[in-house]
């Protein structure tokens, strides 16, 4: 009986074409020929994009603290709804809610810091898959050129065979396994990279918003309108000093 299956399966190998092979390993390399692409494309996008110059320049939030400084409402809300930086989408949020009061203007800045980083991690997350990935493809290809070496033992019947005649089966499985880690390393490097760099931005540009939503507290205004009051009053110097009053219970006594 299992003599019988051995022959069935042997059968079986041997009546399989070889285009099948030809074509799965096509397969293997055309997908980590894609995944190296996507790798080098989605590795020049976060350079291009998860960088401080590009998320929270620093002449943007000179220019957002100027229009709070001067009180220049109109301008700063037209300025962060048309201005894609990371600082004014957030300070956008709360000026939308500034109707509610303050607390629902703090919510929505969170709301929106909240959204604008996960958008960057979903920018970079794809190199994590690729990473991912790429093993499993290596591995694949790895399984697929066991496969051909032994189908070709199969087919020369057991008889003496050399190296040579196995080296298609076994440089498929190298290769293919070389490939894959050579596509998951540097994408798993450059990920964990920019993770740690879009983290460290995002937390930076979320308090320098969280600094400009504090100057837009009601008592915040009140104070800087109060201290601009207080520094145009004109001074007037008194012709002669006041005396200084007499501590109680020493009160000059007439009589």
């Amino acid at each position: 009986m299992k003599e019988m299956t051995v022959n069935v399966s042997i059968m079986a190998a041997t009546m399989m074409p070889h285009w099948i092979f030809q074509a799965f390993d096509w397969f293997v390399i055309s997908m980590l020929a894609l995944a190296s692409f996507a790798g080098v494309g989605l590795a020049i996008s976060a350079m291009l994009h998860i960088r401080e110059s590009k998320i929270a320049p620093a002449t943007t939030t000179e220019h957002l603290r100027s229009l709070i400084a001067g009180r220049d409402f109109r301008q700063l809300m037209d300025f962060t709804a048309t201005d894609q930086t990371f600082v004014s989408q957030s300070l956008y949020a709360a000026l939308r809610r500034a109707h509610l009061k303050y607390p629902a203007m703090r919510e929505a800045m969170e709301t929106s810091i909240g959204e604008q980083t996960a958008n960057m991690f979903r920018r970079i997350e794809p190199l994590n898959v690729i990473g991912n990935i790429g093993p499993l493809l290596g591995l694949l290809g790895t399984v697929l050129g066991m496969i051909m070496a032994f189908y070709k033992l199969v087919e020369l019947g057991g008889n003496t065979v050399n190296a040579q005649q196995l080296e298609q089966g076994i440089g498929t499985a190298l290769w293919h396994t070389f490939f894959g880690l050579f596509v998951a390393i540097p994408c798993l490097v450059v990920y964990g990279f920019y993770r740690v760099r879009a983290d460290k931005i995002s937390n930076k540009a979320a308090l320098v918003a969280e600094e400009l939503l504090e100057n837009l507290r009601p008592e915040a205004m009140a104070d800087d309108a109060e201290r601009k009051k207080a520094a145009t009053r004109p001074t007037t110097a008194a012709a002669s000093p006041m005396p200084a009053p007499a501590p109680q219970g020493f009160e000059r006594s007439e009589g």
